[in-house]
Order: C-alpha cells, then sequence, then structure tokens
C-alpha cells in the first residue's frame, strides 16, 4: 500500500509511505516522484532483511573464517550476549550462516546470520549471543555498486552518530546564517526556515577525519507544551557538508511528519513494535533536545591520508584504520527486473546501535576514543529513530 503525504505549503517536500500486510513499512521524502523512490527502496529494503534472509549453512565461526577473523567475531558477540561468555566458548557454538564476502579482496566466507537478518526466523538458536538487531549498515538499489556503497555509508553514519553520543564531542555547530547560505540554492532552505521560525535547530557536524566526505546531526527542539513535535533529529553522510546539511534536514522533516501525525491521532506507544522508533517517541521532550545540544566542540586533527568519497574510498578508508569488513549483497528480482540487498558487517566496528544494551563497546574503531566516553551515556540509547 502506498500512501502518498503531499504538503500544503510548496515549499515543504512531500512524503510517502509504503506498507504491506505483514508490519513492513518505508517512508521517504523529497519534490516529485522522489519521496516515493525513496519509501519503495526502504520498503523493499525492510522486507527483505525482515523476511528473506535466509542461512546457507550451519557450523562454528571457523567455518569458513580465518583464525583472525573467527577471534574477532567471538570478542564481539562475548560482548554482546546476553549472557557472559568467553570468547573461547563462542568459538565452539554451532551458528546459523549466511554467505558474505570479505571487504578487502571480494573473497567468498560464511558468518553468523544473526548478523544479517533483522528477525529470529531460523536463527533462534542464536539469539541470546546476537539479541539485538537494527538496520545498521543496510541498503536497497537496482545498481550492485551503489547499494555496497549505500550500506558503508549507513554503516559509518551510525558509527560516528555513536561516537558523538558516547563521547559529547563534535567537530562544530553551524551557525543558521552559514546553514542558509550553503542551502541557498537548496530545495530544503525553504524547509529549514520554517524550522527555524517554528522553534529551534541545531546543525552539529560529527564527521570523523579519518573518513572522506561530511556528516551532519540535525536536531530540531521546541519548548512550548502542547506542541505535538518537541524533539526530532536527522542525519546524513555525503560527499560535502553542503549535501549533508539538506539530507540531514529532509531526513529530521520526515521524522518530524511521524511524531506530528502519530500524536495528533493519539496513537498509542504500544502500537509501535519497533525498540528504537518506541523510545525515540519516548524521546519527544525539549529536555532531550538540550542534552543532545550540549556538546564540546572538538576540531578534527588533519588526517594522514585523503580518500575519494565512494565505495573504493570507502573501503580504503576502512583498510587503512585496520577495520576489516564484510559485504553481505543478494540480488532479487521484481517485476522482471534485478535489484540488490547490500549489507556491511564488521566486528571492528559496533555491531549495533543500542549503546545501552548487548554491544560490543570495545573493538578497534572504539578503543582510541574508549577512554573518552561518559559513563551515563552508557546508560541510555542514542535519542535517534
Amino acid at each position: 500500500m502506498l500512501t502518498c503525504q503531499p504538503c500544503g505549503i510548496k515549499s515543504i517536500p512531500t512524503s510517502a509511505e509504503v506498507n504491506d500486510r505483514w508490519g513492513n513499512g518505508g517512508s521517504g521524502i523529497g519534490a516529485g516522484s522522489k519521496a516515493i523512490q525513496s519509501a519503495l527502496g526502504e520498503y523493499f529494503e525492510r522486507r527483505h532483511f525482515y523476511m528473506e534472509v535466509m542461512p546457507d549453512q550451519q557450523g562454528p565461526l571457523g567455518y569458513s573464517l580465518t583464525p583472525e577473523e573467527k577471534i574477532s567475531f567471538a570478542v564481539a558477540l562475548s560482548q554482546t550476549s546476553e549472557k557472559a561468555h568467553q570468547p573461547e566458548k563462542i568459538e565452539e557454538h554451532t551458528f546459523n550462516l549466511s554467505e558474505v564476502y570479505r571487504s578487502d579482496d571480494f573473497s567468498s566466507c560464511h558468518i553468523p546470520t544473526a548478523c544479517i537478518s533483522l528477525s529470529s526466523h531460523k536463527i533462534e538458536s542464536d539469539n541470546l549471543l546476537y539479541p539485538q538487531r537494527d538496520t545498521c549498515g543496510c541498503s536497497f538499489h537496482w545498481d550492485p555498486t551503489t547499494a555496497i556503497f549505500g550500506s558503508l555509508k549507513e554503516k559509518l553514519e551510525r558509527q560516528f552518530l555513536a561516537k558523538f553520543w558516547l563521547t559529547k564531542r563534535c567537530n562544530k555547530i553551524i551557525s543558521p546564517t552559514d546553514t542558509v547560505n550553503m542551502l541557498r540554492k537548496s530545495n530544503s532552505c525553504a524547509l529549514y526556515k520554517h524550522l527555524l521560525r517554528a522553534g529551534e535547530s541545531t546543525i552539529i557536524d560529527i564527521s570523523d577525519a579519518n573518513f572522506p566526505g561530511s556528516c551532519i546531526l540535525t536536531v530540531y527542539g521546541n519548548h512550548k507544551k502542547g506542541r505535538h513535535v518537541n524533539y526530532c533529529a536527522g542525519m546524513a553522510y555525503a560527499a560535502s557538508v553542503e549535501e549533508a546539511i539538506e539530507k540531514s534536514i529532509n531526513e529530521l522533516w520526515q521524522t518530524y511528519r511521524f511524531i506530528d501525525v502519530f500524536t495528533a491521532t493519539d496513537s498509542a506507544h504500544s502500537d509501535i513494535d519497533d525498540p528504537y522508533l518506541k523510545y525515540f517517541l519516548n524521546c519527544n521532550n525539549y529536555t532531550t533536545y538540550r542534552t543532545i545540544t550540549t556538546t564540546l566542540i572538538q576540531p578534527p586533527p588533519q588526517p594522514s591520508k585523503s580518500f575519494e568519497f565512494n565505495e573504493q574510498g570507502l573501503l580504503a578508508a576502512l583498510d587503512n584504520q585496520h577495520i576489516k569488513g564484510f559485504i553481505y549483497l543478494k540480488p532479487m528480482t521484481i517485476n522482471n527486473s534485478t535489484c540488490y540487498a547490500s549489507k556491511y558487517i564488521s566486528p571492528d566496528l559496533f555491531l549495533h546501535m543500542n549503546n545501552s544494551a548487548n554491544i560490543n563497546l570495545r573493538n578497534k574503531y572504539s578503543e582510541k576514543f574508549l577512554n573518552e566516553i561518559y559513563e551515563d551515556r552508557k546508560k541510555f540509547m542514542v535519542p535517534f529513530p
């Protein structure tokens, strides 16, 4: 079912939603048909990772992984497990496995299906070792290279977000004047001005200097009681800061629209199944906005190397930090056309985004800022949908 939600003001982008009878959904935002295209892409992505990922084999971590890869997964899963397990014990566990490709040479191997699938269908025996699942690193596109690039961007922007939340550090806060100047030729400029008139909006640069491109987190706050939306957020990782700001504002509007309609229709939080979305709705207050905008500005150091903002550049940047990963790429057929679902998985990064529970907090990416993490931030998941 496709639902289009055009706005009454031409300067605000259109929203679209796609849902099916099994509860899979996708939403999109943009001008013209772009909203529908985005919603369909997100729908097919969610449908695949919730319902269509199946194990190929069963076996221990060492079924087709090298000793180093096996140890990396075992250490990560010993942290995500519901019960305390030593890595050696996890290495002996019989996992449901799915085929992936090593990101350095694209050779085939198998990793736990639980690290790919968003449901527990046919992998119930692995739930205790990896109970938290989310869309971190998932992507869908008609072109396989673009799908892989999308999964890499999605994975990395979530790493930057986790680092920002746990350390309270960002590169800079971009002023409204500078934002308007950068958006002057963008369709998002009018939307940004509307948000400023309605409440408060803060543009936060959370980029990582070790990677190309810019990552922007945009948050909105409103202290007035009776408003449907007191806090919401949007984020984007793109080649330039201007493009990242534009996309993050559009994503913020997507969440704004959802909270507004959800509240206006007196919907119950109990109707929401997704734990991330339910938590995000509970964060709909001005205090959350004040919390997330109270940050320490720490300009990034000059990177030792520069990389292109494409799939090869992101993979090279990961390899430069000795972060090893795996690419899940599954072709599908829709209306006689081939499309691809992709997911990037690495035990050297945060495997999922719930930093408050069952997360591999210690990994190669976090080792550089582990001593900068605030203990109180470990108790609460980052307020992001």
